[in-house]
């Protein structure tokens, strides 16, 4: 038997620059190659503040009002004809990404869909869910089956949400193109910081070193890094003495400040690669004559194309813990709690969930 599906739920709704509240919504219903998801768990992301904020006007979102989230997990609860011709049951667990590219255009063929050629035009296949396509601040989730994962049996739903950041993490190690037992330098001990801390351990990393500041750095240094309070200390200078003067083959930009993006192509050994997923909001001065002349790519990372299912994998081997980051859990409805409580890291807050049906 089918789940009966109500017509409207309870959602995060803005309406404008730091205007949002829950409020009642028709539920969507899904296209032939969607389903429907009731929501089990949606995590904070360190870019729904900025979306919440106005930091990127008529851009994400495009228009209001607007259900933002992106890093969710549920079960599906409907299909539409294709996406059930595909296997796509109901009841199966999944979890989900924010991009879908339209499949279509050149970059999507090479696997390339977070840089689709047609961003941002619905009309033409493309979303990007929690940005400016409704996301999952939601009782219930409409998506792409492009966009979802299937969640072992052996992983809980709210272990699960986490897999979007988690695998973006993973995508930015990666492009850094480091090899085993290489020094791995990580700018920034927010939650992708830290996640690209365990990311970089799992794949074979020598030493981890780790700048930031406050209690997030302390944690960096119980996942196994060593730590540097930029706070206190001449960032260029005590790791270029950590490396013998050499710089650190591969440098993971996390922070996206303009003076840690500056460091960071600093601190990058000869023919090394900063792989940065920090956004700046003003332009950085870099180093270019050290750049060319030491040939250090600074190379740019958008999303987590094609590393959720590796992703998966890293976690159901517990090859990755992810539980000393998943700090906080509040109901949907306190979301106003759980935003401030991220923003202010009350109580060493990193991740933070929102649960549609409260807390258990």
């Amino acid at each position: 038997m089918a789940t009966e599906i109500p017509n409207t739920m309870q959602a995060l709704v803005l309406h404008g620059v730091r205007d949002f509240q829950i409020e009642e919504v028709p539920v969507p219903s899904p296209d032939t190659d969607e389903v429907i998801c009731k929501v089990d768990t949606t995590f904070i992301c360190g870019t729904d503040p900025h979306i919440i904020n106005g930091d990127f006007p008529g851009f994400w979102p495009t228009g209001f009002p607007f259900i933002p989230g992106h890093e969710w997990s549920g079960t599906i609860i409907k299909s539409g004809k294709k996406a059930e011709n595909l296997g796509w049951q109901e009841g199966t667990r999944v979890c989900g990404i924010s991009h879908c590219g339209c499949g279509y255009c050149k970059n999507c063929a090479r696997g390339r869909y977070n840089i689709c050629l047609n961003y941002g035009h619905e009309e033409r296949g493309h979303r990007q869910y929690g940005h400016y396509t409704p996301g999952a601040y939601a009782e219930y989730m409409r998506t792409s089956i492009k966009s979802i994962y299937r969640v072992p049996d052996s992983m809980s739903l709210e272990y699960a949400a986490c897999v979007d950041p988690l695998s973006i993490a993973l995508y930015t190690v990666k492009r850094s193109r480091f090899e085993p037992g290489d020094d791995v330098l990580i700018m920034g001990t927010g939650p992708q910081g830290l996640m690209a801390i365990l990311c970089a351990k799992a794949l074979g990393a020598g030493r981890i070193i780790a700048v930031g500041s406050g209690d997030r750095l302390a944690r960096a240094e119980t996942l196994g890094a060593i730590p540097v309070n930029y706070r206190s200390a001449n960032v260029v200078e005590v790791v270029k003495q950590l490396t013998n003067g050499r710089g650190v083959p591969a440098v993971l930009e996390c922070a996206g400040t303009p003076d840690a993006i500056h460091q960071s192509c600093l601190l990058a050994a000869k023919g090394g690669v900063v792989s940065m997923i920090g956004i700046p909001h003003e332009s950085p001065k870099l180093p270019i004559k050290r750049m060319v002349l030491d040939e250090v790519e600074l190379v740019g990372n958008r999303a987590n194309p094609n590393t959720a299912p590796e992703t998966i994998d890293l976690l159901v081997n517990n090859r990755i813990d992810l539980s000393p980051l998943m700090t906080h859990r509040f109901a949907l409805a306190d979301f106003a709690e759980a935003l401030d409580t991220f923003e202010n890291r009350k109580d060493g807050a990193i991740k933070v969930a929102t649960k549609p049906a409260g807390l258990n």
